[in-house]
């Protein structure tokens, strides 16, 4: 079982994660820049802006579900398991 540093640190992950491929897409969603709204990709897996917002904020505590994943994964055509993966997008 993860303890809560565990847990924080998957979360963290996750939210940079889905924050990094929401403004890096090149879906027919993306704007000229390959950027997706948070209002659209809200609008998109049937949620809030709310949410995404809580969930792309490393200072927002969010839990939320491996449906609403799933969702954003189908929305920005990214592999589901990409968003449980150490990226180094520095690169």
């Amino acid at each position: 079982m993860a303890n809560a540093k565990e847990l924080e640190e998957i979360f963290t992950m996750i939210s940079r994660n889905v924050k990094y491929y929401r403004l890096n897409n090149n879906s027919k969603y993306g704007d000229r820049y390959g950027r997706i709204t948070q209002e659209k990709l809200a609008e998109l897996c049937d949620v809030s802006r709310a949410l995404i917002a809580n969930i792309e904020s490393e200072k927002v505590n969010q839990t939320f579900s491996i449906t609403v994943i799933a969702h954003i994964s189908k929305a920005l055509g990214i592999p589901f398991e990409e968003f449980f993966k150490e990226h180094d997008f520095t690169k």
